[in-house]
Protein backbone atom coordinates (compact mmCIF):
# COMPACT_ATOMS: atom_id res chain seq x y z
CA UNK A 1 0.00 0.00 0.00
CA UNK A 2 1.12 3.62 -0.68
CA UNK A 3 0.86 6.08 2.03
CA UNK A 4 -0.85 8.82 0.65
CA UNK A 5 -0.09 11.62 3.18
CA UNK A 6 3.93 10.50 3.58
CA UNK A 7 3.44 10.96 -0.37
CA UNK A 8 1.90 14.12 -0.91
CA UNK A 9 4.75 15.20 2.36
CA UNK A 10 7.52 13.96 0.75
CA UNK A 11 6.60 15.59 -2.75
CA UNK A 12 6.29 18.76 -1.36
CA UNK A 13 8.69 21.08 -3.73
CA UNK A 14 10.46 23.74 -2.60
CA UNK A 15 10.88 26.77 -5.63
CA UNK A 16 14.48 26.10 -7.52
CA UNK A 17 17.00 28.11 -5.97
CA UNK A 18 18.41 31.30 -8.19
CA UNK A 19 21.48 29.38 -9.08
CA UNK A 20 19.37 26.96 -11.04
CA UNK A 21 17.35 29.43 -12.99
CA UNK A 22 19.49 32.18 -13.70
CA UNK A 23 21.40 30.71 -16.41
CA UNK A 24 18.28 30.18 -18.56
CA UNK A 25 17.70 33.54 -18.26
CA UNK A 26 17.50 35.92 -20.93
CA UNK A 27 18.48 33.09 -23.46
CA UNK A 28 16.89 34.08 -26.68
CA UNK A 29 19.41 36.90 -27.27
CA UNK A 30 22.60 34.44 -26.13
CA UNK A 31 25.04 34.60 -28.60
CA UNK A 32 28.91 34.03 -28.33
CA UNK A 33 31.49 34.10 -31.47
CA UNK A 34 33.34 31.41 -31.11
CA UNK A 35 30.65 29.12 -32.43
CA UNK A 36 30.76 30.68 -36.08
CA UNK A 37 32.51 27.40 -37.72
CA UNK A 38 30.90 25.28 -35.88
CA UNK A 39 27.49 26.96 -37.01
CA UNK A 40 28.76 26.29 -40.55
CA UNK A 41 28.87 22.62 -40.09
CA UNK A 42 25.34 23.10 -39.08
CA UNK A 43 24.19 24.95 -41.75
CA UNK A 44 26.16 22.41 -44.42
CA UNK A 45 23.69 19.78 -42.83
CA UNK A 46 20.79 21.63 -43.74
CA UNK A 47 18.79 19.91 -46.51
CA UNK A 48 21.18 16.98 -46.24
CA UNK A 49 20.65 15.39 -42.65
CA UNK A 50 17.02 17.79 -41.61
CA UNK A 51 15.11 20.44 -43.13
CA UNK A 52 16.20 22.57 -39.92
CA UNK A 53 17.15 22.31 -36.40
CA UNK A 54 17.56 24.65 -33.37
CA UNK A 55 20.88 24.50 -31.35
CA UNK A 56 21.11 25.07 -27.63
CA UNK A 57 24.84 25.36 -26.08
CA UNK A 58 25.36 25.87 -22.87
CA UNK A 59 28.80 26.73 -20.38
CA UNK A 60 29.98 27.12 -16.96
CA UNK A 61 26.71 28.21 -15.99
CA UNK A 62 25.52 29.96 -18.93
CA UNK A 63 23.62 30.01 -22.05
CA UNK A 64 26.54 30.49 -24.73
CA UNK A 65 24.24 30.59 -27.56
CA UNK A 66 20.59 30.03 -29.17
CA UNK A 67 20.66 29.27 -32.43
CA UNK A 68 18.16 28.10 -35.27
CA UNK A 69 19.20 26.75 -38.69
CA UNK A 70 17.20 25.75 -42.19
CA UNK A 71 13.48 25.54 -42.35
CA UNK A 72 10.07 23.80 -40.59
CA UNK A 73 9.49 21.37 -43.31
CA UNK A 74 11.45 20.38 -46.36
CA UNK A 75 9.48 22.12 -48.91
CA UNK A 76 11.45 25.78 -49.92
CA UNK A 77 8.88 27.96 -49.16
CA UNK A 78 8.49 26.91 -46.01
CA UNK A 79 8.80 28.92 -43.23
CA UNK A 80 12.13 29.61 -41.73
CA UNK A 81 12.83 27.44 -38.13
CA UNK A 82 11.96 29.73 -35.13
CA UNK A 83 14.37 29.84 -32.03
CA UNK A 84 11.19 28.67 -29.65
CA UNK A 85 10.27 25.67 -32.34
CA UNK A 86 8.34 22.61 -30.06
CA UNK A 87 9.71 19.69 -31.29
CA UNK A 88 8.80 16.18 -31.06
CA UNK A 89 11.47 14.47 -28.52
CA UNK A 90 10.82 11.40 -29.72
CA UNK A 91 13.02 8.98 -27.52
CA UNK A 92 14.26 12.02 -24.81
CA UNK A 93 11.32 11.59 -23.60
CA UNK A 94 12.94 8.66 -21.66
CA UNK A 95 15.34 10.79 -19.72
CA UNK A 96 13.84 14.19 -19.97
CA UNK A 97 10.58 13.06 -18.66
CA UNK A 98 10.42 9.38 -17.42
CA UNK A 99 14.47 9.29 -16.15
CA UNK A 100 13.07 12.66 -14.34
CA UNK A 101 10.17 11.16 -12.50
CA UNK A 102 11.92 8.41 -11.62
CA UNK A 103 14.71 10.27 -9.96
CA UNK A 104 12.47 12.33 -8.05
CA UNK A 105 10.74 9.27 -6.46
CA UNK A 106 13.86 7.40 -5.65
CA UNK A 107 15.13 10.69 -4.17
CA UNK A 108 12.15 10.65 -1.66
CA UNK A 109 12.19 7.49 -1.31
CA UNK A 110 9.41 6.20 -2.85
CA UNK A 111 11.28 4.19 -5.38
CA UNK A 112 13.40 1.00 -4.73
CA UNK A 113 15.85 0.59 -7.60
CA UNK A 114 16.14 -3.28 -6.48
CA UNK A 115 12.50 -3.88 -6.01
CA UNK A 116 11.27 -6.49 -8.63
CA UNK A 117 8.99 -4.77 -10.93
CA UNK A 118 5.72 -6.86 -10.27
CA UNK A 119 5.79 -4.90 -6.82
CA UNK A 120 4.68 -2.02 -8.38
CA UNK A 121 2.97 -3.69 -10.67
CA UNK A 122 1.29 -6.79 -9.82
CA UNK A 123 -0.56 -7.43 -13.75
CA UNK A 124 3.12 -7.69 -14.71
CA UNK A 125 3.73 -10.85 -12.89
CA UNK A 126 2.52 -14.79 -14.75
CA UNK A 127 5.12 -14.66 -17.03
CA UNK A 128 8.56 -16.60 -16.91
CA UNK A 129 10.80 -14.56 -15.74
CA UNK A 130 9.24 -11.45 -15.00
CA UNK A 131 9.88 -11.97 -11.67
CA UNK A 132 13.56 -11.49 -11.43
CA UNK A 133 13.37 -8.00 -13.40
CA UNK A 134 14.14 -5.30 -11.07
CA UNK A 135 13.32 -1.41 -11.91
CA UNK A 136 17.15 -1.24 -12.24
CA UNK A 137 16.84 -3.84 -15.25
CA UNK A 138 13.73 -0.98 -16.83
CA UNK A 139 16.37 1.70 -16.49
CA UNK A 140 19.64 0.18 -17.26
CA UNK A 141 17.77 -1.64 -20.40
CA UNK A 142 18.99 -4.85 -19.26
CA UNK A 143 15.31 -6.49 -18.28
CA UNK A 144 15.62 -9.12 -20.75
CA UNK A 145 12.22 -8.09 -22.70
CA UNK A 146 12.38 -9.05 -26.42
CA UNK A 147 10.00 -9.69 -29.40
CA UNK A 148 10.32 -9.11 -32.65
CA UNK A 149 6.65 -7.59 -33.22
CA UNK A 150 6.02 -4.32 -33.90
CA UNK A 151 3.37 -3.65 -30.74
CA UNK A 152 1.03 -1.01 -32.32
CA UNK A 153 0.25 -3.26 -35.60
CA UNK A 154 -1.58 -6.02 -32.58
CA UNK A 155 -3.38 -3.41 -30.16
CA UNK A 156 -6.07 -1.02 -30.74
CA UNK A 157 -6.04 0.81 -27.72
CA UNK A 158 -3.57 1.84 -24.78
CA UNK A 159 -4.89 -0.93 -22.50
CA UNK A 160 -4.03 -3.81 -25.38
CA UNK A 161 -0.57 -2.73 -25.94
CA UNK A 162 0.20 -2.79 -21.93
CA UNK A 163 -1.28 -6.47 -21.89
CA UNK A 164 0.93 -7.00 -24.54
CA UNK A 165 4.42 -5.68 -22.41
CA UNK A 166 2.81 -8.12 -19.58
CA UNK A 167 2.78 -10.57 -21.69
CA UNK A 168 6.65 -9.91 -23.51
CA UNK A 169 8.52 -13.12 -23.58
CA UNK A 170 12.07 -12.62 -21.66
CA UNK A 171 15.02 -13.71 -24.03
CA UNK A 172 18.03 -13.55 -21.66
CA UNK A 173 18.03 -13.58 -18.14
CA UNK A 174 17.94 -10.33 -16.51
CA UNK A 175 20.54 -8.48 -16.00
CA UNK A 176 22.97 -9.98 -18.04
CA UNK A 177 22.52 -8.67 -21.36
CA UNK A 178 21.78 -5.06 -22.86
CA UNK A 179 18.97 -4.64 -24.84
CA UNK A 180 17.55 -0.88 -25.70
CA UNK A 181 13.52 -1.45 -25.96
CA UNK A 182 11.04 1.14 -25.50
CA UNK A 183 9.04 -1.10 -23.19
CA UNK A 184 11.69 -0.93 -20.50
CA UNK A 185 10.24 2.96 -20.31
CA UNK A 186 6.74 2.27 -20.84
CA UNK A 187 6.72 0.15 -17.73
CA UNK A 188 8.71 2.73 -15.91
CA UNK A 189 6.08 5.45 -16.76
CA UNK A 190 3.76 2.81 -15.79
CA UNK A 191 5.43 3.06 -12.15
CA UNK A 192 5.31 6.00 -12.18
CA UNK A 193 1.99 6.86 -11.76
CA UNK A 194 1.54 3.49 -9.93
CA UNK A 195 3.38 5.39 -7.02
CA UNK A 196 2.21 9.21 -7.40
CA UNK A 197 -1.23 8.36 -7.81
CA UNK A 198 -1.22 10.65 -10.82
CA UNK A 199 -0.95 10.35 -14.98
CA UNK A 200 2.64 10.66 -16.02
CA UNK A 201 2.00 13.61 -18.24
CA UNK A 202 0.37 15.56 -14.83
CA UNK A 203 3.39 14.24 -12.06
CA UNK A 204 5.69 15.80 -14.66
CA UNK A 205 4.03 18.90 -14.92
CA UNK A 206 3.15 19.30 -11.69
CA UNK A 207 6.22 18.47 -9.84
CA UNK A 208 9.56 18.36 -12.89
CA UNK A 209 8.41 21.09 -15.12
CA UNK A 210 6.43 23.79 -13.75
CA UNK A 211 9.39 24.07 -10.51
CA UNK A 212 12.21 23.95 -13.50
CA UNK A 213 10.48 27.23 -15.49
CA UNK A 214 10.57 24.56 -18.75
CA UNK A 215 7.15 26.31 -20.09
CA UNK A 216 6.77 24.71 -23.06
CA UNK A 217 7.57 20.99 -22.36
CA UNK A 218 4.12 18.37 -22.33
CA UNK A 219 2.43 15.96 -23.75
CA UNK A 220 -0.31 16.35 -26.62
CA UNK A 221 0.56 20.10 -27.04
CA UNK A 222 -2.89 22.16 -27.69
CA UNK A 223 -3.88 23.18 -31.11
CA UNK A 224 -2.79 26.86 -30.55
CA UNK A 225 0.92 25.90 -30.19
CA UNK A 226 0.78 23.72 -33.64
CA UNK A 227 2.49 27.10 -35.70
CA UNK A 228 5.27 26.50 -33.58
CA UNK A 229 5.52 22.57 -33.93
CA UNK A 230 7.72 21.43 -36.98
CA UNK A 231 6.02 18.54 -38.93
CA UNK A 232 7.53 15.25 -38.83
CA UNK A 233 6.89 12.41 -41.13
CA UNK A 234 4.74 11.89 -44.25
CA UNK A 235 3.13 8.32 -42.56
CA UNK A 236 1.43 6.67 -45.60
CA UNK A 237 2.03 3.40 -42.95
CA UNK A 238 -0.16 3.91 -40.09
CA UNK A 239 -2.17 7.29 -40.25
CA UNK A 240 -1.44 8.51 -43.59
CA UNK A 241 -1.37 12.23 -43.33
CA UNK A 242 1.39 14.56 -42.75
CA UNK A 243 2.49 14.14 -38.98
CA UNK A 244 2.56 17.28 -36.64
CA UNK A 245 1.52 18.49 -33.41
CA UNK A 246 0.82 14.39 -32.35
CA UNK A 247 3.22 11.90 -31.15
CA UNK A 248 5.20 10.47 -33.91
CA UNK A 249 6.19 7.46 -32.75
CA UNK A 250 3.08 3.99 -33.36
CA UNK A 251 3.29 2.95 -29.95
CA UNK A 252 2.76 6.38 -28.17
CA UNK A 253 0.04 7.15 -30.60
CA UNK A 254 -1.77 3.73 -29.01
CA UNK A 255 -0.87 4.56 -25.60
CA UNK A 256 -2.93 8.12 -26.54
CA UNK A 257 0.28 9.81 -26.80
CA UNK A 258 1.38 9.92 -23.03
CA UNK A 259 3.75 6.70 -22.80
CA UNK A 260 7.25 6.55 -21.32
CA UNK A 261 9.30 6.16 -23.86
CA UNK A 262 8.12 8.75 -25.93
CA UNK A 263 5.48 11.78 -26.47
CA UNK A 264 7.10 14.60 -25.14
CA UNK A 265 7.27 17.81 -27.10
CA UNK A 266 9.87 20.39 -26.22
CA UNK A 267 12.61 23.48 -27.09
CA UNK A 268 16.17 24.24 -26.97
CA UNK A 269 15.44 26.34 -24.29
CA UNK A 270 13.58 24.25 -21.90
CA UNK A 271 16.02 21.43 -22.24
CA UNK A 272 18.73 24.10 -21.69
CA UNK A 273 16.89 24.17 -18.18
CA UNK A 274 16.99 20.72 -17.50
CA UNK A 275 20.84 20.29 -18.47
CA UNK A 276 21.43 22.51 -16.22
CA UNK A 277 19.41 20.55 -13.32
CA UNK A 278 22.12 18.32 -13.91
CA UNK A 279 25.65 20.17 -14.29
CA UNK A 280 24.50 22.14 -10.89
CA UNK A 281 23.94 18.56 -8.95
CA UNK A 282 20.41 18.79 -8.96
CA UNK A 283 20.34 21.74 -6.30
CA UNK A 284 16.43 22.92 -5.25
CA UNK A 285 15.25 19.74 -7.06
CA UNK A 286 16.70 16.98 -6.44
CA UNK A 287 19.39 15.96 -3.94
CA UNK A 288 23.39 15.15 -5.09
CA UNK A 289 23.01 11.46 -4.03
CA UNK A 290 20.13 11.31 -6.21
CA UNK A 291 21.73 12.49 -8.84
CA UNK A 292 24.56 10.82 -8.75
CA UNK A 293 22.45 7.02 -8.19
CA UNK A 294 21.21 7.70 -11.83
CA UNK A 295 24.53 8.92 -13.58
CA UNK A 296 26.84 6.27 -12.74
CA UNK A 297 27.39 3.79 -15.33
CA UNK A 298 26.26 0.67 -14.22
CA UNK A 299 28.17 -2.67 -13.04
CA UNK A 300 26.00 -5.07 -14.70
CA UNK A 301 25.49 -6.04 -17.50
CA UNK A 302 29.17 -6.23 -18.04
CA UNK A 303 30.78 -3.67 -20.50
CA UNK A 304 27.42 -1.64 -20.54
CA UNK A 305 27.39 2.18 -21.33
CA UNK A 306 24.33 2.85 -19.97
CA UNK A 307 23.55 4.87 -16.23
CA UNK A 308 19.78 4.49 -15.28
CA UNK A 309 17.95 5.99 -18.09
CA UNK A 310 20.76 7.75 -19.18
CA UNK A 311 23.61 6.62 -22.10
CA UNK A 312 27.47 7.47 -21.62
CA UNK A 313 29.90 7.20 -24.11
CA UNK A 314 31.63 4.42 -25.08
CA UNK A 315 34.66 3.20 -26.57
CA UNK A 316 33.20 2.29 -29.99
CA UNK A 317 32.27 6.01 -29.75
CA UNK A 318 29.01 7.61 -29.81
CA UNK A 319 27.12 10.24 -31.90
CA UNK A 320 28.78 12.80 -29.70
CA UNK A 321 31.69 12.25 -31.67
CA UNK A 322 35.63 11.67 -30.63
CA UNK A 323 35.77 14.51 -28.32
CA UNK A 324 33.23 13.52 -26.06
CA UNK A 325 33.89 13.28 -21.82
CA UNK A 326 33.68 9.87 -21.21
CA UNK A 327 31.53 10.61 -17.79
CA UNK A 328 29.03 12.75 -20.14
CA UNK A 329 25.37 12.05 -19.95
CA UNK A 330 23.81 11.31 -23.73
CA UNK A 331 20.76 10.49 -25.46
CA UNK A 332 18.92 10.37 -28.92
CA UNK A 333 15.34 10.57 -30.05
CA UNK A 334 14.29 8.97 -33.80
CA UNK A 335 13.17 12.75 -34.74
CA UNK A 336 16.26 13.95 -34.88
CA UNK A 337 16.57 15.25 -31.02
CA UNK A 338 19.89 14.74 -28.97
CA UNK A 339 20.92 16.08 -25.54
CA UNK A 340 24.91 16.19 -24.42
CA UNK A 341 26.08 16.45 -20.86
CA UNK A 342 29.77 17.12 -20.08
CA UNK A 343 30.06 17.36 -16.70
CA UNK A 344 33.72 17.60 -16.94
CA UNK A 345 33.40 20.56 -19.22
CA UNK A 346 30.62 22.30 -17.42
CA UNK A 347 28.80 22.62 -20.48
CA UNK A 348 26.10 20.83 -22.52
CA UNK A 349 24.67 20.84 -26.61
CA UNK A 350 20.87 20.36 -26.66
CA UNK A 351 20.18 19.80 -30.82
CA UNK A 352 16.99 19.63 -31.74
CA UNK A 353 15.61 18.16 -35.58
CA UNK A 354 13.08 17.20 -37.66
CA UNK A 355 15.66 14.91 -39.39
CA UNK A 356 12.35 12.60 -40.36
CA UNK A 357 10.55 14.97 -42.07
CA UNK A 358 9.36 14.26 -44.99
CA UNK A 359 10.86 10.63 -44.38
CA UNK A 360 12.58 8.35 -41.87
CA UNK A 361 14.65 6.89 -44.40
CA UNK A 362 17.11 9.67 -44.60
CA UNK A 363 19.69 8.62 -42.64
CA UNK A 364 22.06 11.94 -42.73
CA UNK A 365 21.65 12.71 -39.16
CA UNK A 366 24.05 10.08 -38.00
CA UNK A 367 27.21 11.32 -39.28
CA UNK A 368 25.31 14.60 -39.06
CA UNK A 369 25.06 14.29 -34.92
CA UNK A 370 29.13 13.57 -35.05
CA UNK A 371 30.46 16.09 -37.10
CA UNK A 372 27.78 18.78 -35.29
CA UNK A 373 29.05 17.89 -31.67
CA UNK A 374 32.33 17.38 -32.75
CA UNK A 375 32.86 20.80 -34.16
CA UNK A 376 30.90 22.36 -31.20
CA UNK A 377 33.20 20.73 -28.72
CA UNK A 378 36.41 22.08 -30.34
CA UNK A 379 34.96 25.42 -30.32
CA UNK A 380 34.49 25.15 -26.65
CA UNK A 381 37.88 23.98 -26.15
CA UNK A 382 39.64 27.02 -27.88
CA UNK A 383 40.91 24.63 -30.94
Amino acid sequence: MIDRRRFVQAMGLAPLVASLAAPVEGMAAARDPRFGAAFDVINGWVGKAFPGAVVAIGMQGRLAALRSFGRMWSAPNAPAMPRDAIFDLASLTKVVGTTTAAELLYDRGLLDLDRPVIAYLPRFAGTPGHAQITVRHLLSHSSGLFTTDLLWQHSDSRQALLALIDRMPVAWAPGSRYQYRDENMILMGEIVERLSGKPLDRFLHDHAFVPLGMKDTGFNPPARLLPRIPPTEQDDVFRHRLVRGVVHDENAYVLGGVAGHAGLFSTAHDLAKLAELYLRGGKGLLKPASIAAFTTRQAEPPGTSRALGWDMPDAAGSFAGPRASPDALIHTGFTGTSLYIDRQRDAFIVLLSNRVNPTRDNKGIFDARIAIHTAILSAIDGR
